[in-house]
């Protein structure tokens, strides 16, 4: 499911509404969320990982949720808002569409150099994302960067019509100690093409179009 696809969705469920030229998450939706979210506080982490379970139908990605959901709690208090206001019964589709829902939330991560379509995250949180949205491109942009520029603008066409792969995006000067330590990208703009949780492909600078979307052919295979 594309991010368009799964914003329609949102939109029937009256999970997302409109006002003006504002979309945001709808008042009802919030308060799920937020009753979840003080449910999940008192969570120890065998309790966690017991809710986890009733939400999702592939055992693989239970364990990086429950990490993700020590990191966000708001992610899995999203999770089953989700099963409470969504028009389907498809567990496959509430956990596709929290990345969707990111793009809704008060800003807590830096958006604006964030390519249209890429979901903006914090970087300590790519270790269980790469694992459960598998295969995903990261992109990690700077400010005042012209080579970040023109990446985001081809990256922008590209995912316009690439389906298969979550796109992510993080702010590298917030994220720089965690994300050299642990993928070893130590310079912006980079890409890391990644397969369950793995960086197959670093790619450093404003590469062309058939040099992306090689690598994005390789880790959809």
């Amino acid at each position: 499911m594309g991010s368009d696809q799964g914003a329609e969705l949102l939109f029937s469920s009256g999970i997302l509404v409109e006002a003006g030229d504002t979309v945001s998450l709808s008042p009802s939706f919030e308060s799920s969320v937020d009753d979840y979210r003080g449910e999940i506080a008192d969570s120890s982490r065998e309790e966690l990982a017991r809710l986890v379970s009733e939400y999702v139908d592939e055992e693989r990605v239970v364990e990086p949720l429950v990490r993700l959901g020590e990191k966000d709690p708001r992610t899995v208090a999203e999770l089953r808002a989700l099963r409470d206001h969504l028009n389907t019964r498809s567990k496959a589709d509430e956990l596709t569409l929290l990345p969707v829902l990111r793009l809704f939330r008060a800003n807590d991560v830096d958006t604006d150099g964030s390519p249209e379509s890429f979901v903006p995250v914090p970087g300590d949180q790519l270790p269980e994302l790469a694992v459960i949205y598998s295969p995903v491109l990261v992109y990690v942009w700077l400010d005042d960067c012209p080579p970040c520029d023109t990446l985001k603008r081809r990256l922008e066409s590209i995912f316009d019509h690439t389906k298969g792969v979550l796109p992510l995006s993080v702010y590298g000067p917030d994220h720089q100690a965690f994300l050299a330590r642990e993928y070893d990208v130590t310079a912006g703009p980079a890409m890391l093409f990644m397969v369950d949780g793995r960086v197959e492909t670093r790619l450093y600078g404003a590469h062309d179009t058939d040099v992306i979307t090689t690598e994005l052919g390789r880790i959809r295979e």
